[in-house]
């Protein structure tokens, strides 16, 4: 009996510590609040894999959005062949991991490997072979030419683990590693504490080697709804919430609203194979038929979020080099329809050429929105377009074997697949060589952006694609967390929390328990 009152004792202790970090910010001895708690929208008690490894891992270095030299991070220095099929990288000296053991350059070896192993991600493999050459200096070899480098592909990503903690486990069964749920990382911040579904703490780490987190304490709460949880005072940031959600919390003096604008776009593929689609005036005609500032309007998407009828990198919107889009024109749009044909001949409302209506299927998986918007636009000129929707691996699959009229997909949609003739049917000898010189030398910006210059001339001319919108991704914030932009690469040692500085004084987020 008394053993099981000790477990009860055990158990209450527990979760009264517990409710103290989900109910309060927490308080250091000056009073000042120490503690910031983030919402996991997957639910995923392994978040520490990815994308919240910067927290505990560090990245090799980190990108910039206008493409300049990214900063050194685990790397501190770097250097290539001429031609770019040799890469030595420098370990920063004095890392450790947080069991004190020395961070190596087998390290960097091992996970590289690790996150590129055919149990993994194979396809992702983009190196012939990687050499310790001392503790903290390793070479990297390429395929010549190289088609993609560990700083063009993986985006600099934190792909470094502990190989004397992880060299033994089986690589197929990664995602139940034990090790996730109870990290040892080299980062900001390192592992605490972790209850089953529910959160993992983490705190400053003194052995980091920049500057000490502003923020000593930080909670990763898991399951449920990010925004429910933000509203309920339990947490402080939500990540991603959706456009609609963005508004309404933005309607609240407590919180704050944040975007991000990635750059792989939403996009209507046409299948070049049915006859609808083969003529160049009709897919221009198409896509000035969309009003896609209306559509950022539907999908209450900031004033700020930039059209584009070419893929682009990051660097060339923030250097303001890319190509104006085409214009919504229903008039011009009726024109160049009647120059491929294109007529209402009978009075039906549906334009038709030699006894054919111009009606085809759009395919969707998850933007339904779009597809409806897009659906009236086209209705309004004449054209009947039916909307199909699917899981995504269906859409996907059909996408692939050809068997669709058109659809809205949203990956794939880089520089180096220009056109997706794969999917598309769309053949442009000039524009495959571009993009195949573009895909070898995006690791020089200077030859990449040649060869984008020429890739966007040929888009603009044939429209082979119609481009609908970037990817907005919106998250939530409460005011007395600072440190946060709009498009902005935030990482978490660079906030700082204010509780005197939001609207009424202090936090009104949450009640100390």
């Amino acid at each position: 009996m008394r053993r099981n009152n000790r477990a009860v004792v055990a158990v209450a202790s527990f979760l009264l510590a517990l409710l103290s970090v989900q109910c309060g910010p927490g308080t250091g001895g000056d009073g000042v609040a120490d503690t910031l708690t983030l919402h996991v929208a997957s639910g995923d008690e392994r978040a520490l894999t990815f994308p919240y490894m910067g927290l505990v891992f560090l990245h090799l270095a980190l990108d910039t959005a206008d493409g300049e030299d990214p900063k050194p991070r685990l790397l501190d220095r770097w250097s290539h062949t001429p031609d770019y099929t040799e890469w030595t990288v420098h370990v920063r000296e004095g890392l450790v991991w947080d069991d004190g053991v020395p961070v190596t350059a087998g390290d960097v070896k091992f996970g590289i490997e690790l996150w590129t192993h055919p149990d993994v991600g194979y396809e992702g493999r983009f190196f012939d072979s990687i050499t310790v050459v001392d503790s903290n200096t390793l070479k990297i070899n390429y395929p010549d030419p190289p088609r993609y480098t560990i700083w063009s592909d993986f985006n600099w990503w934190a792909m470094v683990n502990p190989k004397h903690l992880l060299e033994n486990l089986e690589p197929a069964r990664k995602q139940e590693w034990p090790f996730w749920l109870e990290p040892v990382g080299n980062g900001p911040y390192r592992y605490v504490r972790h209850a089953p579904t529910i959160m993992t703490e983490l705190e400053a780490n003194p052995n980091y080697y920049g500057d000490s987190p502003k923020i000593p304490r930080i909670v990763l709460r898991y399951g449920g709804s990010g925004v429910t949880e933000l509203l309920g005072g339990n947490v402080d940031i939500a990540e991603p919430v959706s456009a609609l959600d963005a508004i309404r919390l933005g309607e609240d003096p407590r919180f704050r609203i944040y975007h991000d604008i990635g750059y792989a776009p939403v996009a209507i593929v046409w299948n070049h194979r049915n006859p609808l689609f083969g003529d160049v005036a009709v897919r221009r005609a198409l896509t000035m038929l969309i009003d896609r500032r209306e559509l950022h309007q539907v999908l209450n998407y900031p004033a700020d979020v930039p059209i584009y009828d070419v893929p682009i990198h990051e660097r060339h919107h923030v250097r303001g080099v890319a190509p104006d889009p085409l214009p919504f024109d229903p008039e011009e749009a009726v024109r160049l329809f009647a120059s491929a044909g294109w007529e209402d001949t009978d009075g039906d409302g549906i334009l038709n050429k030699e006894g054919r209506d111009f009606q085809f299927t759009l395919l969707t998986s998850g933007h339904t929105t779009e597809a409806v918007y897009v659906q009236d636009q086209f209705r309004r000129a004449g054209i009947r377009m039916e909307v199909g929707t699917y899981a995504g691996n269906v859409v996907g699959q059909r996408a692939r074997e050809g068997e669709f009229d058109a659809a809205i997909l949203a990956r794939g949609l880089r520089i180096r697949n220009a056109g997706l003739p794969g999917l598309t049917g769309y053949e442009n000898p000039e524009l495959s060589r571009h993009t195949s010189a573009y895909a070898v030398s995006e690791i020089d910006q200077t030859a990449a952006d040649m060869h984008a210059r020429e890739i966007w001339r040929i888009v603009e001319a044939d429209t082979p694609i119609t481009y609908l919108h970037l990817d907005v991704r919106f998250r939530a914030a409460h005011r007395r967390v600072k440190g946060m932009q709009n498009n902005t690469e935030w990482r978490m040692e660079d906030l700082w929390i204010d509780d005197e500085g939001g609207p009424g004084g202090p936090s009104t987020l949450r009640q100390d328990s």
